[in-house]
């Protein structure tokens, strides 16, 4: 697992939920989401999802990765890729 927090492009699908995002240049497109969990940061008051998805890299290569949308903001941040 690597910890990246780094902010990457998002496209939804209509109900907007991920279906495709950019990180380093790379698509992965989103097979399935595995978790969903909203959360609010003390400090800042800030909304945010924390999503766990099953993605799939441009070669085909699968991945389970966590990805989090700031609600305020509507940005999204790559958190974690597990190995």
């Amino acid at each position: 697992m690597s910890l990246l927090n780094e902010q990457i492009d998002v496209r939804s699908t209509d109900k907007g939920n991920p279906a495709r995002f950019t990180w380093r240049g790379h698509t992965f497109r989103v097979r399935r989401i595995i978790g969903d969990w909203p959360a609010t940061t003390e400090a800042s008051g800030n909304r945010t999802h924390l999503l766990r998805v099953s993605a799939e890299s441009e070669a085909g290569e699968p991945s389970i990765i966590d990805i989090s949308k700031d609600v305020a903001s509507d940005r999204w941040t790559m958190r974690r890729q597990w190995n």
